[in-house]
């Protein structure tokens, strides 16, 4: 199957031949880079772009089979019936060089390593002579032979290094190419199998799509098994490694199935004098790591071609050569080093120690790698390792989304004979996987009610704390708090990961930002004491950033949110994920709303198929409020849309989903409708001791334009920390008392906490008291701020921002039934949405459209524009 590959994440390099075509001194650029990364597709865009400006343009390439052939490389300029050698190369330069009509031209030149003498003595000529631009590509690592290093001496080359493409870029470019969104997780398995090489990446994806390996599903393409190298990708890179000598070839196996390995280790089983001829041959790197020199294979697809070649018995022998070195090193007990040679031991000739794979087991959750903790485990599990290699699968396959195959192994524990403390471990991990993961809390809670009374502490503590994650899951903070009384984080492995991320959320929505932030911090340092699964480290930091937001510690938020993202960029499966919704979290916090659009999204694309009910459903809301602060509001309902169908029976996210719906309802102009929303939840927050959310109910009703909160704002200075809920008191008071002086100072303090929405919003409204004064200066300044601040977030469209665009003569209901009328709903459809009745929004419309002088419902509703253009995401499936 053929697709249409797009040049992508090569605009700068573009941007550097184009400045060297221009220039008038400059000869041409000479392209560097592996074989595979796109360097005859930058020079032919190039010179399709040249063409585009009036350039005469050439293409020529040298191959192996033309080098023999003198001028093989310009046969098609080489004049005919001329046997003279002068007369020929004078009539190469001709064709080439002297268009008609006569134009500038540019010849672009692939594998000039590759061209006969003569064709190397004209583009020396042509260079030499400045008869034309040249772009040479030569591959990376080659050395360049003497006739064509004088060409580069011949004139002035600008050098353009052509690495492979990033990470990100590849996702992109797969995504063009497949016309559709692709799975990130999906995405980085080709570029990690790849490394950005454009050649190798076309041929993965052209086969596996053509024989069902990429699929689509629900407007996104993911594996249905896993990456696969085609058969003729194959060929052609064991065409390229070569026949090789026999140690030569152990070095590359060797590399293949244990890198990357020291260079001291890999000399002791192979021969240093083949390791040299290896990298000779630019089939293994040697690079510095720490005080020693780290060797791997040049790129991964070596490694895989030469295993799928070479017999299973040979590879079995050196997968126990490479564990056996490993055991022998001083940190053999590092957990890394552990789950090394565990995976090695699994499928080699030696005989796997059931102690090592249960250490191993626990090392691979702790390393993110659940898929291989489950396959460790399971091979103990088969050694006779008893009850623990159970609870590491059921741990892991509950964080995999594989929640009815972690039952069933937990289920299937034999509980006569375990002692009180493993029965509370068992019913621990198979209540935590029934609750989230199965979302079933009733279940959960019957599976930990009937493990019975258990008296010694070390059991109670996990009872416990489960209990105090239930009650938390169930919305129940008090109940929490006093099961969690005589828990202490540090003294419960795996466990205490958990209990911190719930005490930590439980904290931050009270408002106890430091006790919210203080135990986050104790939850990172038993996760990681603890070898739980480092997704529990970003549920931790997750409520950590709420915690800061809250407060209105903007800047801490997205410091915490930053670190997390680079913690998670070396993770595997869904972590980076993780990483990227805690990030998107933060900066909706601090109104960077374009990244957070593309961190939300590209969150919950992964993350809603494997985990629908948790991670997809919990960051889905994020993403649809990011949306509608920028105006986008069909796409905040349509991102909204999937969770109408989902029954989630815990963590109701009653304030997050209130949030996302206000400002669709906002944004669609039912501003009363948003604040009747916000104020009843602002009551449910109230009566549930959430008092930080209520505070973000309360000054987000307030930028809508509600003039009653200030009051209550005033009392909960008392009892939230941070420096927000003072702000928002005093922006209630602004507006209650249409001070705006007082709203244009708090537009500079709400941007110096980082709340930039929120000046927005302040500003607009100072904007509004000031014209109704009118004083149109001070006004014009607060609104043109305003403007500039909401372009710069990312194009911020928020109710206070288009009321105050233009001194509308309009009453609030009056606005708020013409910014209806914008969204095309009938009179009829605006009385539903307002509960009024069609006559009286008749006669709203009839007394607007006097005031304003216009003469119909469109010029009416063009008063208060919605949004468009701009970089609106896509619309979800």
């Amino acid at each position: 199957m053929r697709l249409a590959w797009p040049l992508t994440g090569r605009s700068g390099e573009m941007a550097s031949i184009e400045t060297a075509l221009s220039a008038s001194g400059a000869s041409g650029v000479l392209v560097c880079g592996p074989t595979g990364v796109g360097k005859s597709r930058l020079v032919r865009e190039a010179l399709a772009g040249a063409a585009g400006h009036g350039w005469q343009t050439r293409w020529t390439a040298g191959t192996s089979s033309a080098q023999a052939i003198p001028l093989g490389a310009f046969t098609a300029w080489a004049p005919s019936g001329v046997g003279d050698t002068v007369a020929l190369l004078r009539g190469v330069l001709d064709a080439l060089t002297a268009p008609s009509p006569p134009a500038p031209v540019v010849i672009g030149i692939d594998d000039i390593d590759l061209f006969d003498d003569l064709s190397v003595f004209v583009v020396h000529q042509v260079v030499q002579q400045r008869l034309a631009k040249v772009l040479i590509t030569v591959r990376a690592g080659d050395a360049i032979p003497t006739a064509i290093q004088e060409i580069f001496k011949a004139g002035d080359f600008d050098r353009l290094d052509l690495a492979p493409m990033s990470a990100e870029d590849t996702a992109a470019v797969v995504a063009r190419a497949l016309d559709g969104r692709v799975d990130p997780v999906t995405a980085r398995q080709l570029w990690e199998l790849t490394r950005g090489n454009v050649f190798y990446l076309q041929h993965i994806v052209e086969q596996s799509v053509a024989d069902g390996g990429l699929v689509l599903e629900g407007g996104c393409w993911r594996w249905s098994g896993g990456p696969a190298v085609p058969p003729g990708l194959s060929d052609l890179i064991e065409s390229r490694i070569g026949a090789l000598p026999e140690q030569v070839g152990d070095v590359v196996d060797v590399l293949s199935v244990g890198e990357p390995l020291d260079l001291s280790v890999l000399a002791r089983i192979t021969d240093m004098a083949a390791v040299e001829e290896a990298e000779s041959r630019g089939l293994v790197t040697l690079e510095p790591a720490g005080g020693a020199i780290e060797v791997r294979v040049a790129h991964p697809l070596y490694g895989q071609v030469r295993q799928r070649r070479a017999p299973r018995s040979r590879l079995r022998r050196l997968r126990g050569l490479v564990a056996a070195e490993l055991a022998a090193l001083t940190d053999s007990d590092d957990v890394r080093m552990v789950v090394r040679r565990a995976t090695l031991e699994l499928d080699s000739d030696r005989q796997a120690d059931p102690g090592l794979l249960i250490r191993a087991a626990h090392g691979a959750v702790w390393l993110g790698d659940l898929q291989l903790a489950d396959r460790i485990a399971a091979a103990a599990e088969r050694a006779g390792a008893g009850l623990e290699p159970k609870l590491v699968r059921g741990h892991a396959l509950s964080w995999l989304g594989h929640g009815e195959d972690a039952d069933a192994v937990l289920a299937g524990v034999d509980t006569a004979g375990l002692s009180d403390r493993d029965r509370a471990r068992l019913a621990f991990l198979r209540a935590s996987n029934m609750l989230w993961d199965l979302a079933d809390p009733a279940r959960a809670k019957e599976i930990v009610d009937g493990v019975g009374p258990v008296a010694a502490p070390d059991a109670r503590i996990y009872i416990d704390a489960f209990l105090t994650v239930y009650w938390f899951a169930m919305d129940r903070p008090a109940e929490a708090l006093r099961t969690a009384e005589n828990l202490a984080l540090r003294d419960i492995p795996v466990v205490g990961a958990e209990l911190a991320w719930a005490l930590a959320h439980i904290a931050a929505d009270a408002g106890r930002a430091s006790d919210a932030v203080a135990v986050a911090e104790t939850g990172y340092e038993v996760a990681a004491r603890s070898l739980d699964a480092p997704h529990m480290i970003f549920n931790i930091a997750d409520a950590h950033v709420s915690a800061l937001l809250f407060a209105g510690r903007v800047s801490e938020a997205r410091d915490v949110a930053d670190r997390m993202q680079r913690q998670a960029a070396s993770l595997p499966g869904v972590a980076p994920l993780l990483g990227a919704a805690v990030a998107g979290r933060a900066a909706l916090g601090a109104g960077d709303l374009l990244n957070a659009c593309r961190l939300l999204e590209q969150a919950v694309e992964g993350l809603s198929g494997p985990h629908p009910l948790g991670w997809g459903y919990r960051y889905r809301i994020p993403y649809a409020t990011a949306l509608a602060i920028r105006g986008l509001t069909a796409e905040a309902v349509d991102a909204l849309a999937p969770l109408a169908d989902v029954q989630r029976g815990f963590r109701s996210l009653e304030y997050e989903r209130s949030i996302a719906r206000a400002w669709i309802s906002a944004g669609q102009g039912a501003v009363s409708e948003a604040l009747s929303c916000l104020q009843a939840t602002a009551v449910s927050c109230r009566e549930a001791g959430r008092f930080a959310e209520e505070v973000m109910v309360l000054q987000t009703a307030t930028q809508f334009g509600d003039r009653t909160a200030g009051p209550r704002l005033a009392e909960l200075a008392s009892v939230v920390e941070g420096p927000r809920v003072g702000l928002a008191g005093r922006l209630a008071a602004a507006v209650h008392t249409d001070d705006a002086a007082q709203l244009a100072s708090l537009a500079d303090e709400f941007e110096r906490t980082g709340d930039r929405v929120g000046a927005i919003d302040a500003a607009a409204h100072a904007a509004r008291a000031y014209r109704r004064r009118d004083r149109k200066g001070s006004a014009l300044v607060c609104s043109t701020r305003a403007h500039a601040l909401a372009d710069a977030c990312g194009g911020v469209r928020t109710v206070a921002l288009r009321q105050g665009s233009e001194n509308v003569p309009l009453t609030e209901r009056e606005t708020e039934i013409a910014m209806l009328v914008g969204e095309d709903l009938s009179n009829r459809g605006i009385a539903e949405r307002l509960t009024l009745s069609p006559r009286t929004v008749e006669s709203h419309i009839y007394r607007a459209m006097a005031k304003t002088g216009t003469t119909s419902r469109e010029e009416l509703a063009a008063l208060f524009p919605r949004r468009d253009g701009g970089p609106a995401p896509r619309r979800r499936a």
